[in-house]
C-alpha cells in the first residue's frame, strides 16, 4: 500500500484581497491536511510492519465492520423515515417461548445458504418463531437475520452473532413478512415456523 501525499506548501502569508475568516480558513484547511499526511505517514509504516496473514485479517475485518455499520444506518434511515401509520400497522413484538398446550409448530419456510439473501414473503398467524444455525467456516463469521414487514420496513433483528450458534427467537403479531439475511464466513440454515 502506497499513500500518494501531496506537498501542502500554499502560502501561510496572507494573500492579496483575503479577508481574515478566509486566512484563518484557509490556515486550518492547511493545518488539517499537514496532520491527515502525518497519520498517513505514520499508518503506511504500520500497516507495511504486519504479516502478510494479519493484513488479510484485518481487511476482512473492515469489510465485517463495514458491512455491518451500513446495516445500522439502513435501519436507522428506515426508522426515521417510517411513517406513524405504517409504525402502527406493523405490531411484531419479541416473546418468550408461548404457550403451546395443545397446539403444534408448522414449518411455513425453510432457506439455506452462504452470504446475503432476502426470503420470499411469508404470511404466519399470531404466535410464529424463527428458528437459525450458524456454522462458521472461516477465522472470522458473522450473521444477521433481520425481520422486514412485507412493504419492506424493517421491523427487528432475529439475530446478530458473529460464531457458529443456534437458536429460536419467538415473534407475536400476525400478518406477512420478510427475512433478509447478511452472513459472512460461514454457511446459515433456519425457517419460520407458525403456532396451530
Amino acid at each position: 500500500m502506497t499513500v500518494h501525499r501531496t506537498a501542502h506548501r500554499a502560502p501561510r502569508g496572507r494573500i492579496a484581497g483575503e479577508t481574515e475568516i478566509a486566512h484563518a480558513a484557509r490556515l486550518l484547511v492547511l493545518d488539517a491536511m499537514r496532520r491527515l499526511d502525518h497519520a498517513a505517514e505514520r499508518f503506511e509504516i504500520w500497516w507495511k510492519a504486519q504479516l502478510p496473514r494479519t493484513r488479510v485479517g484485518l481487511a476482512i475485518v473492515s469489510v465485517i465492520l463495514g458491512a455491518s455499520l451500513l446495516n445500522v444506518l439502513e435501519m436507522r434511515i428506515v426508522q426515521a423515515n417510517a411513517t406513524p401509520a405504517a409504525v402502527a400497522q406493523a405490531t411484531l413484538t419479541t416473546e418468550a417461548a408461548p404457550a403451546d398446550a395443545g397446539k403444534t409448530w408448522t414449518v411455513v419456510k425453510m432457506w439455506q445458504g452462504t452470504g446475503v439473501r432476502d426470503t420470499e414473503v411469508f404470511t404466519v398467524s399470531d404466535h410464529w418463531r424463527v428458528d437459525w444455525v450458524f456454522n462458521q467456516t472461516q477465522s472470522v463469521g458473522q450473521m444477521q437475520v433481520y425481520v422486514y414487514s412485507a412493504d419492506g420496513k424493517l421491523l427487528n433483528v432475529a439475530t446478530n452473532i458473529q460464531h457458529s450458534d443456534s437458536n429460536t427467537t419467538f415473534w407475536g403479531g400476525p400478518g406477512t413478512y420478510l427475512l433478509k439475511v447478511n452472513s459472512t464466513g460461514g454457511d446459515w440454515k433456519l425457517d419460520v415456523q407458525d403456532l396451530h
